[in-house]
């Protein structure tokens, strides 16, 4: 029973994991997305 355990919280900690990088990778696409035409005018105005 012991072994089952073990391999549901690996699974279950995998399972996690994964869940955090999509959703990290979306959040800073989404920030690069929304924040892009305030970096553009930025950077005409120091150049």
């Amino acid at each position: 029973m012991q072994a089952e355990t073990n391999i549901a919280e690996v699974a279950s900690s995998t399972y996690v994991i994964g869940v955090l990088a999509v959703t990290g990778i979306f959040a800073v696409l989404s920030a690069l997305l929304i924040a892009w035409p305030a970096l553009a005018y930025l950077s005409t105005k120091l150049v």
